[in-house]
């Protein structure tokens, strides 16, 4: 009978022993398992970084080039805009197109970031469009200005000017011929019948030249005042170009930074 219970529980340690090992080998084999599983989702995520980060260091290039482009094309058109009236200028309209280009990829680099390189995307652009409004404005005095000085300079000045010059040259050429008949004759320049007339276109003559000299000082004053504030649109049209110089230098060096470092090595 004790042989048998020995037996028996020899038996049953033995079962135990194979369930116990059985269990330890499949934990080992699931714990094997989750390991090679998060080693391999680890490897996927580290690829998907890498990716993502390629993606956006391309779409970074591809912003930051294209934004210089409109920015070149913008620098090239404010060359071509020239003085309003200027038969050679291509006009400010174009001008004004290339800024909105340029505005619409600067707000493409607002979302690529980084907030460095947005930035001073951003200022480049105003500074831009500062530009086309202070061309604007110029264009705009100018326009309003020189037509109508240049009407009344060819229409009113220059004819005045040239008929009271003629009318004192013909009023001169009789006093010195009725000076030299005087002098001929021996009579007195008062007594001959001819001087009341010759005195008095004389003085219609200075009339003219008085009056078209007023006309010619008006004229002046009044294109003087407008190269004064022609002088101040064009010196701030300089100080806003001056100050860009240090924001386009800002946006390269943080765009060259940041494609440099963008991208992570392949894991």
């Amino acid at each position: 009978m004790e042989e048998l219970v020995v037996a028996l529980v020899a038996a049953v340690f033995g079962l135990a022993g194979t369930v116990v090992g059985a269990v330890l080998s499949a934990r080992a084999a699931k714990k094997g398992a989750v390991l090679s599983a998060q080693a391999t989702l680890q490897q996927v995520r580290d690829q998907a970084t890498v990716d993502q980060a390629h993606w956006l260091r391309q779409q970074r290039l591809q912003a930051y080039e294209g934004f210089l482009a409109t920015w070149d094309e913008c620098l090239r058109r404010i060359d071509s805009v020239g003085l309003p009236g200027d038969s050679g200028s291509s006009g400010i309209n174009p001008l004004k197109e290339a800024v909105g280009r340029m505005t619409e990829r600067a707000r493409r680099i607002d979302i690529l970031g980084p907030a460095e390189v947005a930035g001073a995307a951003e200022e480049l652009a105003i500074s831009i469009r500062r530009d086309v409004d202070i061309a604007t404005k110029l264009k705009t005095l100018t326009e309003s200005t020189l037509p109508t000085a240049t009407e009344r300079m060819t229409n009113g000045t220059t004819p005045a000017i040239a008929a009271a010059t003629e009318a004192m040259q013909e009023t001169k050429r009789h006093m010195r011929e009725l000076v030299a008949e005087a002098h001929e004759s021996g009579r007195p320049l008062h007594e001959d019948p001819r001087a009341p007339a010759i005195f008095e276109s004389f003085e219609r003559a200075q009339e003219l030249a008085n009056a078209a000299i007023a006309r010619a000082n008006e004229d002046g004053d009044g294109f003087s005042a407008f190269l004064d504030q022609a002088t101040v649109i064009v010196d701030e049209l300089k100080r806003n170009q001056e100050a860009r110089a240090g924001i386009r230098e800002r946006f390269t060096t943080a765009a060259r930074h940041t494609l440099a470092s963008a991208a992570p090595s392949a894991p």
